[in-house]
């Protein structure tokens, strides 16, 4: 049976996307899945394999990226802490924004959404939750849940700053914040499925709202327009 139980959350990086998607797999029994991890997988595969990431090869990051997403094994690199690094992250937008990659990525993303996998556990996934930042536009426009999750670009990079310093990495608060912006600007004008609101979205800023609130407005819409499905 083709899952229809589907929320799409997107929004720029460090807004907070990931903390409400497992919050909330976690409470409706939900299979999630970060996009943005999916092209990480991608970035830090291509540099552990010594890869020239200022020189990318399309021909061989096609490649890559097929067999990663044919045998599954971009979800083990996705767990990778690296993904995360300073390293992966001056380099993931240039591989986030190559079409070639984007339309195989696509497929997998959907598949994911119409076809969730069991949950940890064992148990069948009641539905799935998508986050990147163009599922409501592009990958799953017709889901009857959508989010966009934002954020300061201060609030942000104070956040990635911390994270930073929990894996142990040095880092600069005006570079983060300058990498920040930068991610994003390039999300917002990349010419394949740019980072936008979907029209029927709901706006969440965490930057006035903690975990628990943000938690709880999402899952007022979520009970609203689930109610049948979830009750």
């Amino acid at each position: 049976m083709v899952n229809k139980n589907i929320i799409a959350i997107d929004g720029p990086a460090g807004a907070g996307k990931g903390t409400l998607t497992k919050r909330l797999c976690d409470y409706y029994g939900f299979s999630g899945l970060d996009t943005g991890s999916l092209y990480r997988a991608i970035t830090l595969c291509m540099i552990e394999m010594e890869h020239d990431m200022d020189n990318i090869n399309l021909e061989f990051a096609i490649e890559l990226t097929r067999k990663l997403s044919d045998t599954h094994k971009i979800l083990e690199y996705a767990k990778n802490p690296q993904i995360r690094s300073q390293l992966t992250n001056k380099y993931v937008a240039s591989v986030a924004k190559i079409p070639e990659i984007r339309a195989i990525m696509r497929e997998y993303q959907i598949s994911f959404g119409t076809n969730p996998p069991d949950l940890p556990d064992g148990r069948p996934a009641r539905g799935a939750i998508i986050e990147g930042r163009d599922i409501g536009t592009v990958i799953c426009p017709n889901a009857p849940v959508k989010f966009f999750i934002t954020a300061s670009p201060e609030t942000r990079a104070s956040r990635r700053l911390k994270q930073y310093i929990d894996q142990g990495e040095t880092a600069n608060y005006q570079d983060v914040l300058a990498s920040i912006i930068a991610r994003d600007e390039a999300d917002r004008t990349r010419a394949t499925s740019p980072m936008k609101q979907a029209e029927d979205a709901i706006l969440i800023d965490t930057s006035l709202n903690d975990k628990e609130q943000t938690f709880q407005v999402a899952k007022k819409v979520i009970n609203e327009r689930l109610k049948i499905i979830l009750e």
